[in-house]
């Protein structure tokens, strides 16, 4: 299982329980693919010309940024335990948070 499918089953179960609408959680999905919040927009199917409000107005959605943020940190512990900074059961260092 790659990185990215073992952060993705990490918030799924979240992602279907929260009361997202289906362009939110794919814009969630997107963006823990790629951080950057017009690209994540367009790709969740938000149009090219308000892609980049879309991402803003998302982004300060306290739900939404909390899950991103658990993703995001989910995903900086997988290559941190991949390089050998931390081992499995360790915490991430104060610097990686």
């Amino acid at each position: 299982m790659s990185d990215y499918e073992l952060i993705k089953s990490e918030i799924a179960e979240e992602l279907e329980a929260g009361s997202f609408t289906v362009k939110q959680r794919s814009f969630i999905k997107e963006y823990l693919k790629c951080p950057k919040g017009s690209e994540a927009a367009r790709r969740a199917g938000y149009s090219i010309k308000c892609a980049h409000q879309q991402a803003y107005e998302n982004l300060r959605k306290p739900k939404i940024k909390e899950i991103i943020d658990r993703g995001l940190a989910a995903q900086t512990r997988a290559v941190c335990i991949k390089a050998g900074i931390i081992g499995p059961d360790e915490d991430l260092p104060e610097m990686y948070s």
